[in-house]
């Protein structure tokens, strides 16, 4: 019934009004063009208050929407939905819950209000455990998910207990699993073996797990010869291929021996 060049057109009209309701059914021509002919109003009408926008008024629309949005946050049931929204979300600490809350412009005196209410289902030990054994299984090794956790604001104590319990066994946080499937992705990116040691490695007690999988994986010269296969199929110019896979942590000696091995596809 429509064209894909018009449904292409509806969508990027969607995406520059920055509509959230969802399209409405158009069953017939008739449907169709009323919705263009809303859309194109709309267009028309946000371009025009592009088009005669000052650095005031853009100030003064950030102020006012601002404004709004702390307003709308004055309320309990709103400030309880947007909590949950962020713990599922982003699955933070008390404390990171808590300063967002603040950040929303609500009053401190609701702030209390909310936090005593969702107390009950929060627990910063369980969390921080559950996020520790997550980052483990992409593959993290322990700085990384000392960062990460950190930046939800879980205490030193409780990062540390965690890590403490993920590398009692090897002293590494690593697991061979999740390191070989991280391997993967790297590959496919084209990495060198140096630079996913790089990538993997957190610390010395690292080193025996990191090269066990590279190891399994196979060797850097494979490694270059997939990635030399793959970029010559873009065509690249002979100094721009090379840039690329100095990038990706191969030797320029290994390079330009494997580039004159392999003719150019």
């Amino acid at each position: 019934m429509f064209s894909e060049r018009q449904l292409t057109a509806l969508t990027n009209m969607e995406a520059f009004l920055k509509r959230r309701q969802p399209r409405p059914p158009l069953a017939d021509r008739e449907a169709f063009e009323a919705y263009w002919e809303l859309l194109s109003r709309g267009c028309e009408a946000a371009r025009r208050a592009q088009a005669t926008a000052t650095p005031a008024s853009r100030a003064a629309q950030r102020a006012d929407r601002q404004q709004r949005l702390t307003a709308y946050y004055q309320t309990l049931p709103h400030l309880l939905a947007y909590a949950q929204q962020y713990r599922q979300r982003y699955q933070p600490s008390v404390a990171k819950l808590r300063q967002q809350l603040v950040l929303k412009g609500a009053d401190e005196g609701l702030v209390e209000q909310a936090m005593q209410q969702l107390s009950g289902s929060m627990n910063d030990a369980q969390r921080a455990g559950e996020l520790a054994e997550m980052l483990q299984q992409r593959g993290d090794h322990a700085a990384a998910i000392r960062v990460k956790l950190r930046q939800r604001m879980f205490t030193n104590e409780s990062i540390e207990h965690c890590l403490q319990q993920l590398s009692a066994a090897t002293g590494s946080v690593l697991e061979a699993s999740a390191v070989a499937r991280k391997i993967q992705k790297l590959q496919r990116k084209g990495m060198s073996q140096q630079a996913m040691r790089s990538t993997l490695m957190g610390q010395a007690a690292d080193r025996a797990i990191v090269q066990a999988a590279l190891n399994v994986a196979g060797g850097e010269e494979q490694a270059l010869r997939r990635t030399v296969e793959r970029l010559q199929r873009r065509r690249l110019a002979p100094r721009v291929l090379i840039q690329r896979l100095l990038g990706k942590g191969f030797g320029y000696a290994s390079i330009v021996r494997v580039l004159a091995e392999t003719p150019a596809s």
